[in-house]
């Protein structure tokens, strides 16, 4: 059955973030416990200067800048993305987020409920 989850200051009704030690936070709006049987959405706070892991997995990423400006890295080549932007990272690619500028980087993202 589908929900709806409403937006509560910097974060989600019935949302409890998950704090990193860099000060990033991860919001899960839709997951296997939410009745999500296919993708899960996230959405990541990461303060200024910050930066997201560099990482690869078997998955794709479906990321859209919410807030803030970021410098994404997909493989060897790096963007410069910003609010509206759409980022889309292919299974095994290299990537990471660094957020640029004064402010924090919002970000929502898709994965796969299963990893």
């Amino acid at each position: 059955m589908g929900h709806v989850r409403r937006r509560a200051g910097e974060g989600w009704d019935g949302v409890v973030p998950k704090a990193y030690g860099n000060g990033a936070e991860r919001h899960v709006l839709a997951s296997a416990a939410d009745g999500a049987t296919q993708v899960e959405l996230r959405v990541f706070r990461l303060p200024a200067g910050t930066a997201s892991a560099r990482e690869r997995h078997a998955h794709e990423h479906a990321i859209l800048v919410l807030e803030g400006r970021a410098r994404v890295l997909l493989g060897e080549v790096e963007h410069e993305v910003g609010p509206g932007d759409h980022v889309f990272v292919s299974a095994w690619e290299e990537h990471r987020l660094t957020a640029l500028g004064e402010g924090p980087l919002v970000f929502a993202c898709t994965a796969p409920v299963t990893r």
